[in-house]
């Protein structure tokens, strides 16, 4: 199988912004897309090329050879559709929440487990160009995390739930990327009356922690990420700024007062420490023109859409996979239970 087959079930504003283009980037072809409005998604064929249009997913499923479907829409969708896409025995992809609540979204993995194939979750930060690559510092052990602490800021919430499973659970998602699942989470909600903000602490094995701040007071989405831990073998500091600005900060000479060797360390005799190989830098570089400079790369949809097409064109898990849809979910649902106090997560 060179290319996966793949169909399209939702046409609204963000599958038609961030998801679809992404398609052209991915080892898949678009066979057929869905959606109760024609005109959406004969437009969406239009655009990206798909060879058949329907307004019945049913009669999608029915009527087209599938490697692999997308769903995105409401929670409500990706539960009822992805059922039935998983009891064909094929590949589904749906966007976060993957259903409506805990209970709906484990049926979803016993449909894929049974059924002999898999669910991804549209969590496109993990495939970030920076998170990718601080990711990709820690399976090749260079990195070894200790803390995390992830900020996001995104437009005022009034319900918790609708937070949680909607903006929040990003970074609680993100923050098990990196850490694996956590054991427990303490919570803490601030109710004003024009939006909700949370803090929480996220406790993993071996001591690891994570504290995560959470809300929408800000005018746009804000987003900042920091590590510490070890970077070949010294102390280390990773920070990602809105994505698209990492920065490697290594406990060497920089900053640090330097005096000659064997001589007193009078006044005098003291200079002041700068070394810029202790920071190191990557940001797009604006002034080429190439695939960083492009938010389907930097934010992650290209990289989560190429990753559902390869797992399903190399038979494997993706990642995040079928073993990665409750984690996040539990967290929000224990959050939801008490937002004041702590919650023993129980895997």
């Amino acid at each position: 199988m060179d290319l996966a087959q793949v169909g399209f079930i939702g046409c609204g504003a963000h599958s038609t912004k961030n998801l679809f283009p992404a398609l052209h980037h991915a080892r898949c072809r678009l066979r057929a897309v869905c959606d109760l409005n024609r005109d959406f998604a004969e437009r969406n064929a239009r655009l990206f090329g798909a060879q058949a249009v329907y307004t019945d997913a049913d009669e999608m499923l029915a009527k087209e050879e599938l490697d692999g479907v997308f769903v995105v829409g409401p929670a409500e969708l990706h539960y009822q559709m992805g059922l039935k896409v998983l009891r064909r025995g094929l590949p589904l992809f749906v966007e976060k929440p993957p259903a409506p609540d805990l209970a709906s979204a484990r049926e979803l993995v016993e449909a894929a487990r049974e059924h002999k194939t898999f669910i991804m979750t549209g969590f496109m930060k993990r495939h970030g160009l920076a998170y990718a690559k601080v990711r990709e510092f820690i399976l090749e052990k260079r990195f070894v995390p200790a803390t995390g602490f992830f900020k996001y800021l995104h437009w005022p919430a009034k319900n918790l739930r609708s937070m949680l499973m909607t903006m929040s659970i990003h970074p609680i998602d993100l923050a098990i990327s990196f850490f694996g699942e956590p054991t427990e989470v303490t919570s803490h909600l601030h109710e004003h009356p024009d939006a909700l903000s949370l803090a929480l602490t996220l406790r993993f094995d071996g001591g690891r922690w994570a504290q995560l701040m959470l809300g929408g007071f800000g005018p746009r989405i804000q987003e900042h990420a920091e590590w510490t831990g070890r970077f070949d073998g010294k102390d280390a500091l990773l920070v990602a700024d809105n994505i698209q600005h990492l920065e490697l900060h290594t406990h060497g000479r920089n900053g640090i007062d330097r005096a000659p060797k064997g001589r007193a360390t009078d006044l005098h005799d003291v200079s002041t420490g700068f070394d810029l190989q202790d920071i190191q830098v990557w940001r797009p570089d604006y002034g080429l023109q190439n695939l960083t400079q492009s938010s389907l790369f930097s934010m992650g949809y290209a990289g989560e859409i190429r990753e559902f097409a390869n797992a399903i064109v190399e038979k494997r898990e993706p990642n995040p996979g079928t073993g990665d849809v409750l984690k996040a979910m539990r967290v929000a649902e224990a959050v939801f239970a008490k937002p004041i106090g702590t919650t023993v997560l129980e895997a």
